[in-house]
């Protein structure tokens, strides 16, 4: 718009000139003919004026030597003039002729204009003479002309920009809304819900090929996913047989003739690969059965489960729930988890568990449960504020445990906590480490250290 603008003035400033010779021309031509049309006769048929009641006669008195009319007759006598007197025509050369006749010439020094209209009569031959001198066209085209031009012009390219932008705005704004609604459900794919797909119904067809390109990504990404979900899976099935069918030998052979050793490294393989076996059945959320779930019964359970484990790890594991506000535990009914039971016994014992490793002999490991969440805290020696980011990555191990464990429960933890819309974070507490469970919370797009922001991915509608 604004090239167009500059290409407007340059070829108004460019034309102008020629513009107005040419227009000047037309002009007086076009004020012969209206005349013409308003000449009165006698009862002879002679040409005595004009219809004053059309062209009032001021005008045609006012503009003295600037302007000239007459009415001619075909030899070019004046027979009527509004100034008495003044019988000055010139009509340039040659016979006056039929119709309009313009010309150029020049009076006194003067340029002018000047055109001869034939009055349609019958009888002889009249015609209505005008002459304007250009220095009168000039001055009224500057004083009155060219800024009416540009005022008009300036007036009329506002107007249009403000309605190009607001249409354009309003118009891009309709035909954008369907990518803007793909773009939101695009960004509630995670890889739970990889099925998802992104609608282009409603798209302009110009963005459709990039609707559809995503889509078709996202097959080879739900492909590729599944295909290693499926051998992880696979492999961890595979391997403990293997393992068993090892200990079992090994197992055959008189105590004193064992090695400890390798029981202790087929148990810390068998682990890890119940871990594994675990992390793939926690990715995917079809393995999850919604339930409500007693708190208190459930963390019971998991503290009976792991009651042998605290007593070789030399730790305590305490419970304690919400308290109402006459201060008595709440009972087991009014406190209700939404959860899949499985799935929440391994999340507790693999905090638990955690934590029990992380504790000096004689500490205590302390679970508290609330209808919001529930924390499990150690008191051991804590972990770095450089580390806490680190804690869920999966195969991560801290410097103090490199040989034990594989690395994989709090990844399992994490997964477990995203399939159930589940917050889980580690924090710095006074003593030790706090691991910190939330329900219902929205996750944020920028997890400070330490925090995995999960949710299920049930918890948005798919795309259509």
């Amino acid at each position: 718009m604004s090239l167009s603008v500059v290409l407007v003035g340059a070829t108004t400033m460019v034309l102008a000139e020629p513009f107005h010779r040419f227009m000047l021309r037309h002009a007086t031509g076009d004020a012969a003919e209206a005349l013409a049309r308003c000449v009165l006769f006698d009862p002879q048929g002679r040409p005595t004026g004009f219809d004053e009641t059309k062209i009032e006669r001021w005008l045609l008195t006012t503009f003295g030597d600037e302007a000239q009319i007459r009415i001619i007759d075909a030899q070019g006598r004046v027979v009527f003039s509004p100034v008495p007197g003044d019988a000055t025509v010139f009509h340039g050369e040659g016979d006056l002729g039929r119709g309009t006749r313009s010309f150029a010439f020049e009076r006194n020094g003067v340029a002018m204009h000047g055109a001869a209209s034939e009055i349609l009569r019958g009888g002889p031959r009249w015609y209505v003479y005008f002459a304007g001198s250009d220095r009168l066209m000039v001055q009224m085209r500057e004083t009155f002309s060219q800024p009416a031009l540009f005022q008009g012009m300036l007036a009329v390219g506002l107007t249009f920009l403000a309605v190009f932008l607001v249409a354009t705005h309003l118009t891009l704004q309709r035909m954008l809304r369907p990518l803007s609604v793909a773009a939101r459900h695009a960004r509630r794919i995670t890889p739970q819900s990889l099925d998802a797909r992104l609608a282009g119904d409603d798209l302009p067809v110009e963005i459709k090929p990039l609707i559809d390109a995503f889509n078709d990504a996202l097959n080879r990404l739900q492909t590729g996913y599944q295909a290693q979900q499926e051998f992880l899976a696979n492999a961890a099935h595979e391997l403990k047989t293997p393992l068993a069918l090892m200990r079992a030998e090994i197992e055959q052979d008189p105590p004193e003739a064992r090695n400890p050793n390798l029981l202790e490294d087929i148990d810390r393989m068998g682990r890890q690969v119940q871990q594994l076996l675990h992390l793939a059945e926690a990715s995917e959320a079809r393995n999850y059965a919604m339930e409500a779930v007693e708190p208190l019964t459930a963390v019971a359970e998991v503290c009976s489960y792991m009651e042998r484990a605290a007593q070789l790890h030399g730790v305590q594991i305490v419970a304690t729930a919400e308290h109402r506000e006459d201060g008595a535990l709440p009972p087991a009914g009014p406190l209700r988890w939404r959860a899949d039971r499985g799935a929440l016994f391994t999340l507790m014992k693999n905090l638990l568990e955690n934590a029990m490793q992380h504790s000096p002999p004689g500490g205590t490991v302390a679970v508290h449960m609330g209808h919001d969440g529930f924390t499990v805290t150690d008191e051991g020696p804590g972990v770095a504020s450089s580390e806490l980011d680190r804690l869920f990555e999966r195969f991560w191990r801290g410097e103090a445990r490199r040989d034990i464990g594989a690395g994989l429960g709090l990844s399992i933890c994490t997964e477990i906590a995203r399939n159930h819309g589940w917050t889980i974070e580690a924090r710095r507490g006074d003593v030790g480490l706090r691991m910190e469970v939330g329900f219902g919370l929205q996750p944020t797009d920028a997890a400070g250290p330490g925090q995995r922001n999960v949710r299920a991915a049930d918890t948005f509608p798919a795309p259509r």
